[in-house]
């Protein structure tokens, strides 16, 4: 056998993709996943929604990384971590810095002012459902509903 045959096909994609999960571990996990189950507004999560929202989170800032310029729109549990995250605003800024370097926008209220945005909102939805399913397989980002906004580089 020579060494060619040895040797496993690395493409630049799986390079990529593993640099950036790595960066995903120096978030403060703890804190977020403390934040969901532990909801001071009575919407707290159960130990394993709490998992599987902070595990769907970090392929949704993924697909934010590999597709700058795609319209992404969270599901219901992916937009409770992101605000989870958000609490501690500096720490998320600092987190996003690493990733991204540059920040996250998030655009509430997307979806709502008339037929035209609603739409708009229900087609950037699906094609976020696609882009999970395309990458990471079918049902990696769960079933429950839009959330109403919208997450954006800042740069873009």
């Amino acid at each position: 056998m020579n060494m060619i045959q040895i040797l496993p096909i690395i493409s630049w994609e799986d390079i990529v993709r593993q640099s950036f999960f790595e960066k995903l571990e120096n978030i403060e996990w703890q804190a977020i996943f403390f934040s969901l189950v532990k909801s001071k507004q009575g919407q707290s999560l159960s130990v394993i929604q709490a998992l599987f929202a902070i595990r769907q989170y970090g392929f949704f800032l993924f697909l934010i990384q590999k597709y700058p310029y795609a319209r992404m729109v969270p599901n219901q549990e992916i937009d409770a971590v992101l605000h989870a995250h958000i609490a501690n605003i500096h720490q998320f800024e600092k987190d996003c810095q690493n990733l991204f370097t540059v920040g996250l926008k998030h655009v509430p209220e997307f979806g709502v002012r008339g037929e035209a945005e609603r739409l708009e909102w229900q087609l950037a939805f699906a094609q976020t459902q696609e882009l999970f399913e395309l990458n990471f397989g079918h049902g990696t980002m769960g079933s429950s509903a839009a959330a109403c906004c919208e997450i954006l580089l800042s740069c873009i």
